[in-house]
């Protein structure tokens, strides 16, 4: 039995109990694996139900996929590879960006403008995925990764499981910088962009609290209501490793509305065609957690429109796209398109770099930390930034953020601090930002 066997070799016997109702009887010990009931949980019949349901939803909505084989990382994720034409109506897959030169990533660089008396030399690393660094999980030439939702481990995580398994894919918190029971600290830019490039310093939180999230991202935004890519790192309770630092996507066509075609996180909604053989939504960033006053690592997220599509680019390769098309077919679209004309279809209007902390204590403060969990005042090394914000103001042509301001939603509980400037190609433009929430002083 191999490894993904072994990991899910209860999901067969749990899916067996779904060709009847379930009595006490046939219950037995899987009953006595349900935590114990509180006020506020479900009785053991009922988390029963609840949890084959759950089960079978995602086997169901795994199976829409032609999956060749499985693969584990060396984190414990699960890999389904699949062939990439098979993610869309009439097998195409589209080509990515031509390349914008000079280009703006580099994977070593160094910054004289920070504390230069001290440290004439300011190092970072890049930060990559499990399979860029050793391939022992890679699947079969010709085959892409699809992270798979594990479901363990969130049924380990959620004592209240939701009635309808589609609200774990609709009910995790979307990334909303403007909406309520959210703190951010975020710079914004606006007017007409056809995509924004950066870089994200990678930290490891701690926590989050319950089911908040704690994110560090950018966001493409048009449309009321609200059209926007959005990509970064994300820690929640929802993905695995729970509560650990992983690269994520998320797409919006009607505000915070979610299912197929219609928003959400990754591939656990279909909209997303993935490319890359090793850079995939989901994967984890744990090796790349920086430390303070110790090595600092960034990730490259892009996001930008090229042909109709909006590509994301991260870890130095294009990851996917979300198609112009609904079904992703080639134009014309016979299903109509993701988005609409006035939403990011053609263009977008407004670009946000920002960390974001979902308080569910609202209008209470919470202890999720936002970046590193330092106030922004702290800088290199102590709180998190971001740095090399550029706009993508024709197809294949960017400049630099070079203008604004940065706003925060309470600088007691979450801080930021710059935006800077230098001639420095490696350090262009960069603000640093976070904090611990309500343990810090005046925030309650």
């Amino acid at each position: 039995m191999n490894d993904v066997m072994r990991r899910y070799a209860g999901v067969s016997a749990l899916l067996l109990l779904l060709a009847a109702p379930i009595s006490h009887a046939q219950a037995g010990s899987e009953k006595q694996e349900a935590p114990a009931v509180q006020d506020d949980e479900l009785d053991p019949d009922e988390y029963q139900r609840r949890k084959i349901r759950i089960v079978k939803f995602f086997e169901d909505q795994r199976a829409r996929y032609e999956v060749v084989t499985s693969t584990v990382t060396k984190s414990g994720q699960i890999l389904d590879w699949i062939k990439p034409e098979s993610q869309t109506e009439g097998g195409a897959i589209a080509s990515p960006p031509r390349e914008m030169y000079p280009h703006p990533y580099a994977e070593s660089v160094s910054n004289p403008y920070l504390d230069a008396a001290k440290h004439p030399i300011r190092k970072e690393g890049v930060a990559l995925t499990e399979l860029q660094l050793d391939g022992a999980a890679m699947g079969p030439p010709g085959t892409v990764p699809i992270v798979r939702f594990d479901i363990d481990s969130y049924l380990n995580e959620v004592r209240y499981l939701p009635a309808d398994p589609l609200d774990i894919v609709s009910k995790l918190p979307p990334p909303a910088p403007s909406s309520n029971n959210r703190y951010y600290a975020v710079w914004h830019r606006f007017g007409d962009v056809f995509g924004t490039i950066g870089r994200v310093n990678i930290w490891d939180t701690e926590g989050p609290v319950g089911n908040e999230t704690s994110i560090a991202q950018t966001a493409v935004i048009r449309g009321t209501p609200m059209q926007a890519i959005e990509a970064g790192k994300i820690e929640t309770s929802g993905f695995s490793p729970a509560r650990r630092p992983v690269f994520f996507t998320y797409y919006r066509t009607a505000g915070s509305a979610s299912g197929d075609w219609a928003g959400g996180y990754n591939t656990l909604v279909q909209g997303w065609v993935q490319v890359s053989p090793t850079v995939a939504p989901g994967m984890s960033l744990i090796p790349w957690a920086s430390a303070t006053d110790g090595e600092q690592y960034s990730l490259d997220v892009e996001v930008r429109l090229w042909e109709g599509n909006w590509w994301v680019r991260a870890a130095g390769e294009w990851v996917g796209y979300y198609p112009h098309c609904i079904g992703g077919a080639a134009p014309p679209c016979e299903r109509g398109t993701l988005f609409s004309e006035k939403g990011i279809r053609d263009i977008a209007d407004r670009l946000d770099w920002y960390g974001e902390v979902f308080d569910s204590r609202a209008p209470a403060a919470t202890s999720t930390d936002m970046g590193s969990g330092a106030y922004a005042n702290t800088h290199f090394r102590r709180a998190a930034y971001f740095r090399n914000l550029l706009y993508v103001w024709a197809p294949a042509t960017a400049w630099w953020f070079d203008a604004g301001s940065i706003s925060v939603t309470d600088a007691r509980c979450y801080s930021a601090d710059g935006p800077f400037y230098s001639a420095d190609p490696n350090w262009r433009n960069w603000f640093y930002y976070g904090g611990p929430g309500d343990e810090g002083a005046g925030c309650d």
